[in-house]
């Protein structure tokens, strides 16, 4: 779901965040998910994550992962104890070195599962994205709970479902469930920059709240 306000031009988008159990192997014990959410036309639609346990990473079976456009992709699984992820456009040539400038992120022992956002950097000269990810654990994002993630420079606030929200600039909020049975509940946001005068009505709606499913919201400038 893609709502846009018109005054500050922000765009509030809304992800399930379901799957993110349903499609694991009965084996994995770590996994991850990833969105390259407003992609242009010409970035990459795949990705070679390769993983470092300690300085190196290993050319050992590197997984191609789907950048998705659209919902979190299928889970796919992370290596036990802290790790960084490093993303490649293709398969790194025999006896290459693994380039210091491609996208990166570490991931700490602790989160057992992970999402990953994809944004795009033309800056950088090996593949142009950059990646943040974000603890989606158990013990931190229960299911029936939503995640605010706010990348403009306004604040949000108002009523989600039965819940206050005050979402400021560059921040996340974890709202715990928004009503108390499934079923629709309404959704009254405004927005703000600087001071009270520049309020600005961003989205009144019915969502739906589903228990067993995570949701993130993203704000976008």
């Amino acid at each position: 779901m893609i709502c846009n306000s018109s005054r500050f031009n922000l765009k509030v988008a809304f992800f399930g965040a379901l799957s993110i159990f349903a499609i694991v192997s009965a084996h994995a014990d770590r996994v991850a998910r990833i969105l390259y959410y407003g992609a242009p036309k010409s970035a990459p639609k795949t990705s070679f994550v390769y993983t470092a346990q300690g300085e190196d990473y290993s050319r050992r079976d590197p997984q191609e992962v789907v950048l998705e456009r659209h919902n979190f992709s299928k889970s796919f699984d992370l290596a036990d104890g802290a790790v960084r992820l490093g993303f490649l456009p293709q398969r790194l040539p025999k006896r290459a070195v693994f380039p210091d400038a491609a996208p990166s992120l570490s991931i700490p022992a602790s989160w057992s599962k992970v999402l990953i956002l994809v944004f795009e950097d033309p800056n950088n000269p090996i593949m142009p994205i950059r990646v943040q990810a974000i603890d989606a654990s158990d013990t931190v994002f229960g299911p029936g709970e939503l995640l605010f993630i706010n990348y403009s420079e306004a604040s949000i606030f108002g009523m989600v479902g039965d819940k206050k929200l005050i979402l400021k600039p560059q921040t996340t909020v974890l709202l715990s469930e928004p009503a108390k049975e499934k079923g629709s509940y309404r959704v009254k946001l405004d927005s703000v920059k600087d001071t009270i005068e520049t309020r600005q009505w961003l989205l009144r709606q019915s969502w739906r709240h589903e228990p067993e499913v995570r949701r993130v919201v993203f704000v976008f400038p």
